[in-house]
């Protein structure tokens, strides 16, 4: 009879452990950009990093701007170990935004086609444009991209 419970009790521990949600972690080679960091409660899916050639078009309606140079793309996806409440589309807007603001940047332009946000953020001489990548309406499932172009 002890052998049983022994054995039961070692199979519930082992089915408890593989309940137990694996903490998801950042893409083998891929980090946070200072220039745009991370949400919270979000793990970095994947990345990328070649030149760019990007139009975006402006806020004022004044035309589009062209930008080349070093881009540096980042997905981020949420994580579900942390059990946090899924965000709102308008809210990850928000809080992205947010973040911008803090580091000096402000909303310049928007992407053509899906209208993205793009900030301008000039840091340590240098000017870069950050686009926040995200699917809208019924497409939203959280997860967001940030494509950051380091203007030549």
């Amino acid at each position: 009879m002890k052998k049983i419970i022994i054995a039961s009790s070692a199979m519930l521990f082992c089915l408890f452990l593989l309940n137990i949600p694996a903490a998801e972690k950042d893409a083998p080679g891929c980090k946070d950009s200072p220039i745009a960091p991370r949400l919270a409660g979000y793990y970095i899916m994947g990345c990328s990093s070649d030149d760019a050639v990007a139009d975006f078009d402006l806020l004022e309606g004044t035309g589009t701007i062209h930008v080349e140079g070093k881009s540096t793309a980042i997905l981020y996806a949420l994580r579900t170990d942390l059990k946090i409440k899924n965000p709102t589309e308008s809210s990850l807007k928000s809080d992205f935004e947010s973040t911008m603001k803090k580091q000096g940047g402000a909303l310049a332009a928007t992407s053509p086609g899906q209208k993205w946000p793009v900030y301008k953020l000039s840091k340590e001489g240098k000017e870069y444009w950050i686009v926040l990548m995200v699917d809208s309406g019924e497409y939203f499932t959280g997860s967001y991209g940030v494509r950051v172009i380091e203007k030549k």
